[in-house]
């Protein structure tokens, strides 16, 4: 009994004191450390001479709001020159859009862009007019990394609203490149 009562007075280790009452929700782990890590540069550059000429510089400026999800804008700009019969036709087309990109696997990513190009209005009975023209752009693509901050991408996108002055046919293959600032 001697023994019993002993054991019964001992003191028990003490419970930890309860962690301090917080209003604030935990915060995540950033993705990033500065604004400038967000953003990137990249675009496609093309060109072909000969009788027919073809020059396309197509600029973009992306911010990545995650790792997987980015947003960004694009200039487009393409000059076109033949020589047919001894006439020279020549064409421009300029313009820009917004897109939005979601990487899906650690190398591919789906895409959905919207862009507005001025292009000559061939249907027009003004010489020369110019027609804004509403592409919606949608599809996806493969980019491979070749330094932490710089890839080659490679996409193929559908023009939803294809019209009879849409620049390009579907489906619309991309070639470029992304570097991260």
């Amino acid at each position: 009994m001697l023994a019993l009562k002993n054991y019964a007075q001992e003191n028990p280790t003490p419970a930890p004191p309860p962690p301090p009452i917080n209003n604030q929700s935990p915060v995540a782990p950033k993705d990033f450390n500065s604004f400038k890590e967000r953003l990137y540069v990249g675009g496609n550059v093309g060109a072909w001479f000969g009788s027919s000429t073809y020059i396309n510089i197509s600029p973009l400026v992306g911010c990545k709001v995650t790792k997987e999800l980015s947003f960004g804008v694009t200039g487009t700009y393409n000059y076109f020159s033949q020589t047919y019969n001894g006439q020279k036709f020549v064409s421009t087309i300029y313009g820009g859009g917004v897109f939005g990109r979601y990487l899906v696997f650690e190398n591919f990513f789906a895409q959905v862009g919207a862009e507005r190009l001025s292009v000559l209005d061939y249907t027009s009975p003004v010489p020369n007019s110019r027609a804004w023209v509403d592409n919606i752009l949608v599809g996806g693509g493969y980019r491979q990394k070749f330094s932490d901050n710089g890839s080659f991408v490679a996409a193929i996108f559908y023009n939803v609203n294809q019209t009879p002055l849409s620049p390009y046919p579907n489906p619309i293959i991309q070639i470029g490149f992304n570097i991260g600032l």
